[in-house]
C-alpha cells in the first residue's frame, strides 16, 4: 500500500503532498486536476515498472504526452527541468525519483532515484553512479528504466520490500469505454486480465467463472470454511444483478442471427447476459445489446475481484454510466472488497484503490470517520496550481456533532448544497 506521495512540478500539481487511504476518492471542478493526482500515482508505478516509453506509460492508462509538457509550466514562473515524486509505502519502504527530459528527447528519463527501506538505502542513483548489487556505473542503467526493473531479479531484495515493489509496479488506471465494453472495438490488454477500457472482457470473464467455480463451496461445507477468495468474488457478481433485469452472465461464440453486425470480432466469444424477463428462446443478450450500465458494473466486478487482478489500482469515473443508487452502491462494494481483503490477507482482491467521481451520491458510500477511507477536494490555487484537502470533521468531533453540523444531510445533499468549498469548480 502507498500511504503517500510528494509531487513536485508534475503537470498541473506544482508541489503538493497526498497522503492515502485504502479507498480515495477525489472529487472536485473540470480541469481541476483529479486525473493529474492519478496519473501522478501512475508515473510513480512506471518509476518501478517496465520503464518510461510511451508504451510503458500508455499501458498505466496515463495519456501520452510529450516529455516536456509532463513538467509543471506556469505563467511567470520559471519552466523546470525536473519532475520528482516521493513515495512512502506501507512496512517503512519509501522510494524517491527525480526525472528530466530535454528538448528534441522523446523520453522521460532518471535523473536520480533511491530506495530505502526504514533508513537503510536499497539501491539508487544520481549523475555520479549508481548502487546496486551488480551495478556499478550509471552508464551501465537504461535512463528511462528504473533500477529496481532492471536488477530485480538478481538483487536479494528483502522479501517484504520485493512484494510492495511488485505489488505498485502493476498499478494501472482503469478508464472503461463502452465501445470496448460492447465489443465495437477491441484491442490488447497490457495488464491482465483486461485491458484499461475494456479490451479482452469475454476471456476475463470466462477465467473469472472458471476460479468462482473452482472455489464454489460444497453444500455441506460451513461458512466459516469457505475460501475468502469465493466469498469476495460473490459478492462483486452481485454488482451485475443491481439493475435489477439479468439473472446470469458468461462469454460464449454468438449466434450470428441474434448478434449485432458492429460486433468487431464475431468469430470470437462474447459476452452475454440472461434477460429474466425475456422468453427462453430470446433472453441471451450480447454485450451490444445490453445495458450500458450493467456492462460498466460486470468490469467493476472484474477488476475488484478477479484472480490475475492489479491489487492496487484506479478507476477514472466511477460513475461513469450509472445512475445516482448505482454508483452509490458501487461505491460501497469498492469499500468492502477492499476492507475484507485487508483484514483477511486474501490471495486476490483489491487492496488500495483510486476513484474520481462527479456524482455526488458516490459520497454517501464513505464514512469520514474510518481513516482508510478518505475524499479529497481538488480544486485549482489562485496560480492555476492543483490542490488537494482532505475532507473530514475537526479531530475532536463526535458522529452526532457531524450531523448536527450538517443539519442531518447526507454528504451528497451538502455538495449539492454548495456547502463543500471547491466540490462544484470554484476556486
Amino acid at each position: 500500500m502507498i500511504e503517500s506521495l510528494k509531487v513536485t512540478r508534475f503537470k498541473s500539481v506544482r508541489d503538493q503532498s497526498f497522503d492515502f487511504g485504502r479507498v480515495n476518492l477525489f472529487i472536485g471542478g473540470n480541469g481541476a486536476g483529479k486525473s493529474n493526482i492519478l496519473e501522478a500515482v501512475g508515473l510513480a508505478s512506471a518509476c518501478l515498472g517496465r520503464g518510461l516509453g510511451d508504451s510503458d506509460i500508455g499501458s498505466k492508462g496515463l495519456r501520452i504526452t510529450p516529455p516536456e509538457l509532463v513538467k509543471s509550466s506556469f505563467k511567470n514562473e520559471d519552466l523546470p527541468k525536473t519532475l520528482k515524486l516521493e513515495a512512502k509505502f506501507c512496512d517503512d519502504i519509501s522510494y524517491n525519483a527525480v526525472l528530466q527530459s530535454r528538448d528534441n528527447d522523446p523520453l522521460l528519463r532518471f535523473f536520480s532515484e533511491a530506495a530505502f527501506f526504514g533508513k537503510d538505502n536499497i539501491f539508487g542513483r544520481s549523475n555520479r553512479g549508481a548502487r546496486a548489487t551488480g551495478v556499478t556505473h550509471a552508464d551501465r542503467l537504461e535512463k528511462h528504466r528504473g533500477i529496481w526493473d532492471q536488477i530485480k531479479a538478481t538483487y536479494d531484495l528483502p522479501d517484504v520490500v520485493a512484494d510492495v515493489f511488485s505489488e505498485f509496479s502493476r498499478f494501472v488506471i482503469f478508464s472503461p469505454q463502452t465501445d470496448f465494453l460492447r465489443g465495437k472495438q477491441s484491442g490488447r490488454v497490457d495488464v491482465p486480465p483486461v485491458g484499461l477500457r475494456g479490451e479482452g472482457l469475454p476471456v476475463a470473464v470466462t477465467s473469472f467463472l472458471d476460479a468462482w467455480d473452482e472455489l464454489k463451496p460444497r453444500k455441506d461445507q460451513k461458512k466459516n470454511e469457505q475460501r475468502v477468495e469465493w466469498q469476495i468474488m460473490d459478492e462483486c457478481t452481485k454488482l451485475v444483478w443491481l439493475p435489477g433485469w439479468a439473472r446470469e452472465f458468461g462469454a460464449h461464440r454468438p449466434n450470428p442471427i441474434l448478434t449485432s453486425r458492429e460486433i468487431a470480432d464475431a468469430s470470437s466469444d462474447i459476452v452475454y447476459f440472461v434477460d429474466k424477463f425475456m422468453h427462453a428462446k430470446r433472453n441471451q443478450l450480447s454485450v451490444y445489446d445490453s445495458s450500458e450500465g450493467t456492462l460498466f458494473l460486470l468490469f467493476s466486478a472484474i477488476i475488484l475481484s478477479h484472480p490475475s487482478a492489479p491489487r492496487v489500482f484506479a478507476l477514472d469515473n466511477v460513475d461513469n454510466a450509472l445512475n445516482p443508487k448505482l454508483t452509490r452502491k458501487l461505491v460501497e462494494q469498492i469499500i468492502r472488497v477492499v476492507n475484507l481483503t485487508s483484514k483477511t490477507n486474501a490471495n486476490w482482491g483489491a487492496k488500495q484503490v483510486f476513484l474520481t467521481s462527479h456524482n455526488p451520491t458516490s459520497l454517501d458510500a464513505f464514512d469520514l470517520f474510518d481513516d482508510n477511507q478518505r475524499v479529497f477536494v481538488v480544486r485549482r490555487n489562485e496560480r492555476g496550481h492543483t490542490t488537494a484537502e482532505r475532507l473530514q470533521p475537526h479531530p475532536k468531533m463526535s458522529r452526532d456533532d457531524w450531523q448536527l453540523a450538517m443539519n442531518g444531510r447526507n454528504l451528497s445533499q451538502v455538495w449539492l448544497d454548495g456547502d463543500i468549498p471547491g466540490a462544484m469548480g470554484d476556486l
